[in-house]
């Protein structure tokens, strides 16, 4: 399958239009985190930043965020620890 092709022009700003039938496809939002990887001097390449709870899949917005925090707690500690072992 071909995917329609569309024409936009960077702005005095260096913004671009995504056009509207490519964000709604594909749930592009006012406020999408997008990543813009160069391909070469004629490609780019957009992906949207996945959400934690895509991340995730069934754990949730909320279980995914204290899974996380307490990984970012454990990280912490082990570099207190590993701080002490140098101090010594």
């Amino acid at each position: 399958m071909v995917e329609a092709k569309y024409r936009t022009k960077v702005s005095s700003k260096g913004q671009i239009v995504i056009p509207r039938e490519i964000r709604e496809k594909h749930g592009y939002r006012r406020g999408s985190e997008l990543i813009i990887t160069a391909l070469d001097e004629n490609r780019i390449l957009l992906e949207r930043v996945p959400k934690l709870s895509e991340i995730f899949g069934f754990m949730g917005d909320a279980e995914a965020a204290k899974t996380l925090l307490t990984e970012r707690k454990r990280e912490v500690s082990a570099e207190k620890e590993r701080k002490k072992e140098l101090e010594r």
